[in-house]
């Protein structure tokens, strides 16, 4: 890609670096903007909700939990399309309520919306982060005659900085390359992810949508060296002791209220998802209709299908894989595990529509066609090998060496050690590694739209041409047989480990 965006009709040129940091300069203001606002937005509201599954009440605990990996497993921009739903321009709220007229788009929209999608995954990282934190500190402050509250603020959230600092930075470069967001919700304000996807698909201005992809993919090179910098310091692997901090009272209220607020507000996303799937014309006629869902299998049986497949071969490969290079890299130098590592990591960090025009390009450039279904499951799984890759080595780290070293002894080799020690030590985490690269491939829109032909389309991003062509219905439908399906899959694949375990 880089090259791509370095070249004119053959030959080498900056005339794309040229446009891109001359007149495209206020879409490079806007995209930081806009990300270093979704920043400031959600950080402190993870921080709340994170402090709320770790330090709060016992009640709605699970709720909240349960909220947060639905949310983490929803279809993209289906916030953004209740968002519309509510307050556009014919919005339930907004118009039918209140019988108001405002505007809905803009960088408010755009901010409010990415804040809300990147929440879930923002909290999951700071509850992770507070997690780690030693809990024998915590007992040491209180028991000297601290607070909870000045236990929390004075103890816990210094320790676990590092890692909100790394969640802010990735929750910034998520926003950054978010693409949908800005081209539902934006109007006539434009970032370079949602730029670069329109000079793409409506001009076709190959080397400078190349350049504006390059660009993006900066903030995410700085997040994996903070990453390696941050595990080469040993950076809080160990679990924390017996949490006895509590937050009770009015110190807890805050906590509470986001997180009460924020399963509220997921409710009513979710709620709208159904009743626009079951409703006539959303905004104009609320008569209720099975129409989009039966229109579902005239239209989208075969994207459906596809998506269906590609997760699964996306889910069990990189379970596979994962597990296979963490036994690589637990016996690999030093040297050659970080080089790995760092091959691993980035496709998970760049910009999905980076990740995807780089397939693009290298699948024109084979003196082969490559099935369209057979790039779509390879780049989900190499987009999602990383987490595969780190849940087989948090089990790795879990089993005795001497469990193998007493194999051996009693004479199996490397087969019996892989049948009968590791594969089913390894089940648990390789069963998560399924559920999230299947979960992630079946919402997956960034990486694989650029793939993606007439003859060959997927659920997700027929789910994204519903919305952007302001088909609520169908979209609705669409994203609740998404969830439906993922939620299925997920339970059947817990069940049958269960079975086997």
């Amino acid at each position: 890609m880089l090259r791509e965006s370095l070249l004119a009709d053959g030959q080498w040129s900056l005339s794309a670096w040229r446009g891109l940091l001359g007149k495209n300069w206020p879409l490079v203001l806007n995209s930081f903007g806009v990300a270093a606002a979704v920043t400031a937005v959600t950080l402190p509201l993870a921080s709340l909700l994170a402090v709320k599954l770790l330090y709060g009440a016992a009640a709605g605990r699970k709720l909240l939990t349960a909220v947060l990996v639905l949310s983490t497993i929803s279809p993209p921009f289906v916030g953004s399309m209740s968002y519309l739903m509510l307050f556009g321009r014919r919005g339930l709220i907004t118009w039918r309520l209140l019988g108001l007229e405002w505007n809905p788009y803009g960088f408010h929209g755009v901010v409010m919306m990415e804040a809300l999608s990147q929440l879930g995954v923002a909290t999951l990282l700071a509850a992770a982060s507070f997690h780690q934190v030693d809990g024998a500190l915590e007992r040491g402050s209180l028991d000297l005659g601290a607070s909870p509250l000045r236990t929390l603020l004075g103890v816990s959230l210094p320790l676990a900085r590092p890692g909100l600092a790394a969640a802010a930075l990735m929750v910034f470069v998520r926003s950054l390359s978010d693409f949908g967001t800005p081209l539902f919700v934006g109007g006539r304000f434009q970032v370079l992810a949602s730029k670069a996807y329109n000079t793409l698909i409506g001009v076709g201005d190959f080397p400078l949508a190349c350049a504006m992809n390059a660009l993006l993919v900066l903030p995410s090179l700085l997040l994996l060296a903070v990453r390696r910098e941050a595990r080469g310091r040993n950076f809080s692997l160990r679990l924390a002791g017996t949490r006895s901090l509590r937050l009770r009272g009015p110190s807890g209220w805050l906590p509470e209220a986001a997180a009460w607020g924020f399963v509220a507000l997921e409710t009513a996303v979710y709620g709208l998802i159904f009743a626009g799937s079951v409703t006539k014309t959303w905004g104009a006629d609320f008569t209720l209709t099975t129409a989009h869902l039966r229109s579902l299998w005239n239209f989208s049986g075969n994207g459906f299908a596809r998506s269906l497949a590609c997760s699964v071969a996306a889910g069990l490969g990189g379970a596979v894989l994962g597990a296979a290079l963490a036994r690589l890299l637990d016996r690999a130098p030093e040297a050659l595990r970080r080089g790995a590592r760092v091959l691993i990591e980035l496709p998970y960090l760049v910009p999905g529509t980076f990740f995807g025009v780089g397939y693009l390009l290298v699948s024109s450039s084979l003196p082969w066609e490559v099935p369209a279904g057979f790039l779509i499951a390879m780049n989900c799984l190499f987009r999602q090998l990383s987490p595969s890759t780190w849940s087989a080595q948090a089990g790795l780290a879990q089993i005795n060496p001497e469990l193998e070293l007493a194999v051996r002894d009693l004479g199996g080799g490397q087969g019996r050690v892989l049948r009968d020690m590791l594969l089913p030590l390894l089940r648990p985490f390789m069963l998560v590694s399924f559920i999230n690269a299947f979960s992630a491939a079946m919402t997956s829109t960034g990486p694989i739209i650029f793939l993606v032909s007439p003859y060959a389309r997927v659920a997700a991003v027929e789910l994204f041409e519903s919305i952007n062509s302001g088909k609520y219905g169908d979209a609705s439908a669409m994203a609740s047989l998404l969830i439906a399906a993922i939620l299925a899959v997920n339970a059947l694949a817990w069940k049958i480990s269960e079975r086997r375990g």
